[in-house]
């Protein structure tokens, strides 16, 4: 595909620019609002006993998120109350309970360890925790350190994101393999070469992976079948890498055709089906998306998604589907086993990159999820949500700071963001003894559109129109 002349990328896409030392503060409020959140996380340092004795929960402060065999001399540990053990790569993906994926992006990284325990803690018993790293948009070393930090991820993942490769299948933003993507993920320069996958494997490794990927190079939905060969042949050689104790998972990359058309998604299921090598799917879908955060109304899509993750639970395997969102969420209802989301817009949906009017001196969205509608909303909107009758106040750790912070703290709302998915998520699990997974996700989806058909007129990015399409499908 051809690109037009590009205009400036907007901040839903910053994750494109790389590393978080990539991203150029442009004004004060952003570092302030920053350095408030660590202020205030700093100060809830508490040590957590897991349920099995091996090793304490750190629960805020600088270990947050984290394993520790003890306590620091001088710290008390919560003796009264403990957190769930950890549970293995094996268990996570044989286990009965979702899993939540979250996504280490170029904002608020830091901070996403203390929410993944504050997750694991308070609701581990009904989700497992996982975390996904881009290896081209992070040095190798900062990735290493998110995972040790994030010790709760029973899977961690590095991401070799090789679908960068594929600008003239995908809608990607310009230059999708730059400077820095080639300093961090240099095995993208060299894709021609004979030990190939093998760099691919390598740099997985290298960053503490536990669940590799197959390199996901993007599939053709113009040459299907010469696509599809090219891509399972290289899985095939891909697996004759692994080493004793390790597992692999297929990843493949999909533009939204071949979900969305049924010629394309049967041809596309009937060759999963034959790759009964691959226990553990890693599915990424890009679709067109209108507005930032807002799940997808496509009802062919998630008719597509939907016979996938059926497939996929017949079939036994696990299937993943990574910067999915809410999208993911609820394809939780169908057979998927896990989802994926990070801070920004980018990670919620794989989104078909457009070119948009420039940003420039507007301040960024003021962005609130509110978990009884399934949607995100300006803050205005909120102000009008919560007069609602029936309103449910968020119960999160940072909810109160958030609206006690002034200016709006981005760094505050993303981590409520994240904790409200992760509550989502343990619903679904709390909820699964009438109807499964499925019922329990059709109950939250009736509750949501209910509700929302009550409120107040919101302005048109507001309204949470894939609830009806969600309730036919389910």
């Amino acid at each position: 595909m051809t690109h037009e002349e590009p205009e400036p990328m907007p901040d839903e896409d910053l994750d494109w620019l790389g590393d978080d030392d990539s991203v150029t503060q442009t004004v004060n409020e952003e570092k302030l609002e920053e350095e408030a959140a660590a202020a205030w996380l700093a100060t809830e340092e508490a040590y957590i006993p897991l349920d099995d004795g091996n090793g304490y929960l750190a629960v805020g402060g600088t270990d947050a998120g984290s394993v520790v065999s003890s306590p620091p001399a001088g710290w008390p540990s919560a003796t009264e109350v403990t957190a769930p053990a950890i549970v293995s790569r094996e268990g996570a993906l044989s286990g009965d309970r979702p899993i939540y994926l979250v996504h280490r992006g170029a904002r608020h990284a830091n901070f996403l360890p203390v929410v993944m325990g504050d997750l694991h803690h308070k609701k581990g018993r009904h989700l497992t925790l996982g975390a996904i790293a881009g290896l081209s948009a992070a040095k190798p070393q900062k990735i290493a350190s998110f995972f040790d930090q994030a010790s709760v991820a029973a899977l961690r993942i590095a991401d070799p994101q090789c679908y960068r490769l594929d600008e003239q299948v995908l809608r990607l933003p310009p230059n999708p393999v730059g400077k820095r993507a080639l300093e961090y993920a240099p095995y993208l320069s060299s894709a021609d070469q004979s030990d190939w996958l093998a760099q691919v494997m390598d740099a997985q490794r290298a960053v503490g992976a536990n669940l590799l990927l197959t390199p996901g190079r993007a599939l053709n939905p113009d040459d299907p079948q010469k696509s599809l060969d090219a891509t399972f042949q290289e899985a095939d050689r891909t697996l004759a890498l692994t080493e004793r104790g390790e597992r692999v998972a297929l990843n493949l990359t999909l533009p939204s055709r071949w979900l969305a058309a049924g010629a394309l998604r049967n041809r596309l299921l009937d060759e999963i089906l034959d790759q009964d090598q691959f226990d553990v799917l890693y599915v990424r879908v890009q679709w067109a998306q209108t507005k930032a955060f807002a799940p997808t109304e496509d009802a062919d899509l998630l008719m597509g998604i939907r016979r996938l993750a059926n497939l996929c639970q017949d079939e036994g395997r696990a299937l993943l589907l990574p910067q999915t969102g809410l999208t993911g969420w609820f394809a939780l209802a169908h057979g998927a086993v896990g989802y994926g989301l990070g801070v920004s817009g980018s990670e919620q949906c794989f989104a078909e990159h457009v070119f948009r009017r420039s940003r420039q001196g507007q301040q960024q969205a003021q962005r609130y999820f509110e978990s009884q509608m399934l949607h995100t909303v300006d803050s205005s909107s909120h102000d009008l949500v919560q007069l609602a009758p029936g309103y449910i106040a968020c119960d999160c750790s940072y909810c109160p700071s958030l609206f006690a912070s002034q200016p709006w703290s981005h760094a505050l709302s993303a981590l409520h963001h994240v904790f409200s998915m992760g509550a989502l998520t343990a619903r679904v699990h709390e909820d699964s003894a009438r109807g499964g997974r499925h019922g329990a996700i059709r109950r939250v989806v009736a509750a949501a559109r209910r509700w929302s058909n009550g409120l107040p007129p919101l302005g048109p990015g507001d309204v949470p129109r894939h609830l009806g399409v969600w309730d036919q499908a389910l």
